[in-house]
Order: structure tokens, then sequence, then C-alpha cells
């Protein structure tokens, strides 16, 4: 034990399992992180760190009047005289300057231990926010995912005279080259998202829209956020709860259990009381909460067909989806025969809705295999009620509990805090050909955060930074998620190194105890650190491109490629090793069971997923829709008869369509969908394939978002993109 602590001290990355093959590993680890060097100035970053509120104060000032000197520079530009050079260079040089130093103000308000701080950098960042108008739903849907950008991340300017002198430059077709197009096509298209290019009668009546969305998307959240709504149960109605959760519960005077409608308390009711009657309650009290958001999800949606008429397309998904990676899949999509078939002339929101459809309608054997075995189990249990959607979450419990031997507190044990984060390190070291060095003494702003420097290990060139702050501790932001510190580049000969920050709230050593993670939060942290080395090997030249500054259909895969490392046995036994004697890993039995355990009832699952999106992909390509009773028909249409619960309105109470995944919803399902072609194609069975990983590196990780992600999937895979891998794997691991 003493061993084992004198080297969490020493911040070794790599600590050795029960087999040779981890004991080889680790060693290898080890010496790749011999050579640490102390050093506080970090070359080619511009990232300023434990910076006073004061200096947030003036860094901002300085922020705003270099926008401003840069944009009336441009904007004086003569039309007949503009040129790359002093057009879209100033803008592209700005922001790979500008975007370190704007993170620089704006990241302490998620890390800093000083509340002054915190109140300074937000502050700032509204300051820099008003300044340049940037796009809000962009950096809405970011934050959502997990990566957070700085408040100029999509440079969406409102000033008319350098719309002008752009378009000016973009008429002449003089490229540089073929980026550099791209970069001049994006800032024109986020102009002209903004308004630029309506008459000022349609630019104002656009930017009152957008206030009045802005306003009751706002005031959606705050009712759900602000429901205090609970129920009252008697011990009877509530058995087969743990005594420890209901002890965790407030009681009413009559002596009854107060279940609140909160998720931390309606999960484990449906998840674990055996009484049939008070799931229903729940369930249906969860389903109607907030019904004054009905109205305003209806005018949300009026308001966004609005918006997108006056900026030219049809609807609001054809808005939404238009400048995504499913618009442009429209003729690559195999392996579903509605997808494959869409010409040009269909509407982009058609695709989606075809690509939704085609799926559920794959994976409906499946599901029916999956809900007859549920339906059985009630009928042995409860007798010849009718099974309903309350009943879905209990009965996949109790499957999962006699099929799959699981304790995942207990698993709890296999992942101390160091070993799992020594394995990722390890893990995509090999991978993709890189070396981590630890740099010691870097300045920080909590004793708890380690900076590394990430070199390509066979040239040895240094590409980029990374911070892990991976513990809680008060007034840190409360998520685990990837922070762009700054954007790699190269422009006009000028090098940006890439930074990113990993936060998290893990729960670190304490009183001799070691920090353990669930096996949940093994598998976000491994996830997100795919984001970090997603970050840091992109290699586009512009900041614009670089990063996971991606189309956000596309900047969720390689994250989710890897996700399928956590459910490998010879990967596994890398994240893991007993607290108490981190020579043994976790067993055989536990990897297949855990494997097993990930795909169980995956098609009921993802079918409650496809419901909700195709309601949300309707509602954004169709005016004037009836909610209520277009739910009540998709329902039992998409879940196997299963019909909506009585007196319940679903969009009451789902924030993605309100605020973040408007009219994209399906988002996550596509992604999902070709990283499972990805790693069927090229690491399932060879999770080491360095060839593999390599050139994974070089044509998925390192391209940007310059280059079509379409284009990138079918360079990296030899031919057109599938679903069929990923409806393979649910269907050949489902029962």
């Amino acid at each position: 034990m003493s061993n084992q602590k004198r080297e969490r001290n020493n911040h070794l990355v790599a600590i050795t399992g029960a087999a040779a093959l981890l004991a080889v590993a680790a060693n290898f680890a080890v010496n790749a992180l011999k050579n640490r060097r102390k050093k506080k100035d970090l070359l080619g970053s511009d990232v300023r760190v434990n910076i006073s509120r004061s200096e947030i104060s003036r860094l901002a000032d300085r922020i705003i009047a270099k926008l401003k000197e840069v944009h009336d520079a441009v904007a004086s530009v003569p039309l007949d005289k503009v040129t790359y050079a002093n057009t879209i260079l100033p803008l592209a040089e700005l922001e790979a300057q500008q975007f370190p130093q704007v993170q620089s103000c704006v990241f302490p308000k998620l890390v800093s231990t000083s509340e002054d701080v915190r109140k300074a950098s937000a502050e700032a960042e509204r300051r820099i926010d008003a300044y340049v108008s940037s796009c809000r739903d962009f950096q809405k849907i970011e934050e959502t995912v997990g990566h957070r950008q700085s408040a100029d991340s999509a440079l969406v300017y409102k000033r008319e005279d350098v719309y002008r002198v752009i378009k000016a430059f973009a008429a002449r077709g003089e490229w540089m080259s073929s980026e550099a197009k791209c970069y001049t096509q994006c800032l024109i298209r986020d102009f002209e998202q903004n308004g630029l290019g309506l008459t000022i009668t349609k630019r104002e009546e656009l930017q009152r829209l957008r206030v009045q969305i802005d306003e009751l998307s706002k005031r959606y959240i705050s009712n759900l956020n602000d429901d205090t709504a609970s129920l009252l149960f008697s011990e009877t109605e509530l058995v087969g709860i743990p005594p420890e959760f209901l002890k965790s519960l407030d009681k009413a005077e009559n002596g009854k259990f107060k279940v609140t409608l909160r998720s931390h308390h309606i999960l484990p009711v449906l998840e674990l009381c055996k009484v049939g009657l008070t799931r229903r309650i729940v369930a249906v009290a969860y389903g109607r909460r907030c019904e004054v958001n009905f109205s305003i999800l209806e005018s949300l949606v009026q308001l966004r067909h609005k918006i997108a008429r006056l900026l030219g397309y049809s609807n609001y998904a054809d808005y939404a989806v238009n400048h995504r990676m499913a618009n442009s899949s429209s003729k690559v999509v195999e392996g579903s025969k509605s997808c494959a078939s869409i010409s040009g002339v269909w509407t982009d929101e058609k695709l989606v809705f075809e690509f939704l459809e085609d799926l559920s309608a794959s994976l409906t054997d499946l599901a029916t295999r999956e809900l007859t075995m549920l339906k059985d189990l009630k009928k042995k249990e409860e007798g010849d009620f009718p099974f309903g959607v309350e009943d879905l979450l209990y009965y996949v419990k109790r499957v999962e509990e006699q099929q799959f031997n699981l304790d995942f507190g207990a698993l709890k044990q296999y992942f101390p805090v160091d070993l799992v984060m020594s394995g990722i390190l390890k893990i995509c070291q090999d991978l993709f050909g890189l070396r981590f060095e630890e740099i010691v003494d870097a300045e920080v702003w909590h004793s708890d955060v380690q900076l590394y420097s990430v070199y390509d290990l066979s040239s040895s060139e240094l590409l980029g930074y990374f911070y892990l702050d991976l513990f809680a501790r008060e007034g840190k932001y409360g998520h685990t998620c990837v922070v762009a510190l700054q954007n790699g580049s190269f422009v006009n000969g000028a090098r940006k190194i890439p930074a990113a920050l990993l936060i998290s709230q893990l729960q670190k050593e304490a009183g001799g105890r070691t920090g353990l993670l669930r096996f949940s939060e093994v598998v976000n942290i491994f996830h997100e650190f795919v984001h970090v080395v997603h970050h840091i090997c992109n290699r586009a030249s512009f900041a614009r491109f670089s990063g996971l500054r991606l189309d956000p259909d596309f900047v969720e895969i390689p994250a989710q490629v890897l996700e399928n490392w956590c459910y490998e046995s010879i990967s596994l036994k890398l994240l893991s090793g007993f607290h108490q004697d981190i020579t043994e890993p976790i067993k055989d039995e536990t990897c297949t069971a855990l494997k097993r355990w990930r795909c169980s009832f995956s098609a009921l699952k993802l079918k409650q997923e496809i419901l909700y999106c195709l309601f949300d992909q309707i509602i954004h390509s169709t005016e004037n829709v009836d909610m209520v009773a277009l739910f009540k028909h998709l329902h039992p249409k998409v879940m196997l008869g299963l019909p909506m619960l009585e007196g319940t309105n679903p969009a009451s109470c789902f924030p993605q369509s309100a605020i973040g995944y408007e009219a994209v919803c399906y988002s996550r399902i596509w992604s999902e969908v070709f990283a499972a072609d990805i790693f069927a194609s090229k690491f399932r069975g060879d999770l080491s394939n360095q060839s593999a990983g390599m050139q994974f590196r070089n044509k998925v990780l390192a391209p940007g978002g310059a280059k079509d992600p379409v284009e990138i999937l079918l360079d990296f895979l030899g031919r057109e993109p599938s679903i069929q891998a990923f409806v393979d794997s649910k269907t050949q691991s489902g029962f």
C-alpha cells in the first residue's frame, strides 16, 4: 500500500495490473513520462491562468478594443480594393489571437476558487458577448453536449459594413486555399443568419423574434426548475424502495413520504417500487408536470418557423439541419432503403425523418422480443394487469438483475481514480502515437490541477497541452466537460498550439481511502478525454475549424467510437484494479456481463429516444401541429402498441426541444450510428491496432471543421458509411 501511495504522489501515469501484458504496458507508460520538466511559460500558448479580478476586466477591455480596431479596418477597405490580405486574413488572425485571450477571461468562472474572480469572469463574458453578438443557439448546443467554447466562439457579427467587404471579396473568387474559401463562406453564412442581407425592417423583426425566443426558452426551463410539486405515499405504497432512500425523503404531517417530481426521486421509484399503481401515479404526475409549458413550446415553435421563413427556409427544421452533416448525407448513407434513395430534391428534414423511421423499423423485431419478455415477467409477478410504459424501467431492472451478476456498488472498488486515468492516458498514447509528459510545478489555479504536454511519438513534435481539473470543490462548475482554451491554427506563418481543459467533479482520496469511480463515471471521463485528444490532434489551419469547432452531427463520433474500449476485456483490465490490491484487475466474467448489460433492452430504449426525436422533427417541420394528438399517434406506432399514458403531456416537460436541441434531437443517435460503423470496421477484435489508430488520428481527428464530415468518413472507411453495423450491434448482443 505504501508503494502504491508513493506512486500516486509521484503522478505516475500508469500502474501495473495483474497480467503480464498490463505490467509491460505500465512500464512503457512510466518510461514515456520520465522526462518531465519544470516550465511555467508554455511554448506556443497564450492562455493565462491565475488571472486576477482586475486583470480580467482590463483584458476584456483590450479584447473589445482590438475587435473594434480590426473590424473598423476591414470595414474601411474600398469594395474595389478587397484582397485576401486586407479582408479575410485580418479576421482569421484576430480569431486565432483572441480566442485564448477571451478564454483566459471566461474559464475562471468555471474553476476559480475565488468568488470575486468567478463573478468578474462572468461579467467579462457578458461584455465580450454583447460586443461580438455570438450565435447563442450554437453555444447552447455546444454546452449541452459537454464542450464549452468562448463567448465569441462563432464570431458572428452584425456589422453591415464588414459584411459588404467580405461579400465583395467572395464575389472575386480569388481563394488562397479550399480552407480559406470555406472560412469565407462560413463568415458570410454567419452574417446572413444574423439578418445581414435582409431589409432593415426584416432584420429588426428577426431580432425581435430572437429576443422573444430567448425569453420563452428561459421561462420554459425556469418553470421546470422551479416546480415544487410532490406526491405523498405510505410505506406500503413504496414496497421495494431501499430503506436508505426512504430515510432521505421528507415526511408530511400525516407521516407519509414526500416524493418530489425530480428525477433523483422519480427514477428510483419507477425502477424499484413493486407496487404497479404507485409507479403509474408517479409516471403520470411526472409526465404532466409544468402544463403551462405546453403553450410556451407552441409559441416557441411558431416563432422559430417565422425566423426560418425570414431567412429563406421552408421551416425551422430545414434551417436547423441545412448546414449539418445530415444535409450532405442523402446520397451516401447505406443500409437504409429510404436514406439510400433520397434524392437532392428532398428537403433535409425529410432525410432525418426517414433516417429515424428506418432505424426504428430495423429494431422492431428485437424490441418486440424485449417487450414480450417484460410483459411475461409482469404477468408472472402481478397477474393480468396490462403492461404500460410506466412498467418499463421496473421490469428492465428486474430482468437485468436476474440475467447479469452486476453489483455496480461493488464494482466501484475496481476503479480507483488514479488507475483509471493512467489507463485512459495509456490507451490514447498507444493507439494514436502520442506521448504525454506531465509538467511539474506548472502555474495552475489549484493544487489538484495537472498540466500535460502532448508530443507526436515518432517526431517528438509538440502538439498541444491539456489541463486535468478532475476533483470536486466548492464553487466549481458542476459537470464533466471539455473547455477549449486555445485552438490550434497556422495562419500567415504563425502557429498556435492547441490547449484544452478537462473539468470533472470526481471524489478524491480522503481519510486514507482511495477515490473510487462509478462505472458510468469511467465511461464519461474516457469519453470526454477523447474530446481532449481530438482537440489537440485537429490540424486545421484556421482557428474557426480547429479544436472541437466541428459539425455538431460529427463532433461526438470519435468519443463514441472510443467508448467501446470501456466494454472490452483487454482495455477494461488496463482501466481497473481492486483498490486494496491494484494488481487484481476486474474479472473476465464481469467484463462479459458489462458488455451484455450495455446492449440489454437497447432496442426498446432506442425506440423511446426515436419517439421524442420524431416528435421534435415533426413539430419543427410542419406548422400548426396538434402536439397532443401527434404524440398520441406516434407513441403506439413507435413503441409497439404501448399507448401514451393518459393525462400526460410530454411537450410540457421536454427541455431538449425548448432550448439547445430544437429540431436536432436526432444528432446523438446519428453520431452513434456512424461511430458503430467505424468501430466494427476498424477496431472490433483488435483494440490495439496502431495502424488503424494512426489512420483514425490522421483522417478523422486531424482534418477539422473545414472538411465535409461525410468525406472524412468516406476517406477513413474506404466506402460509404452504413447504419448496418449499428443495427447488428444491437440485434447480435440482444436477447
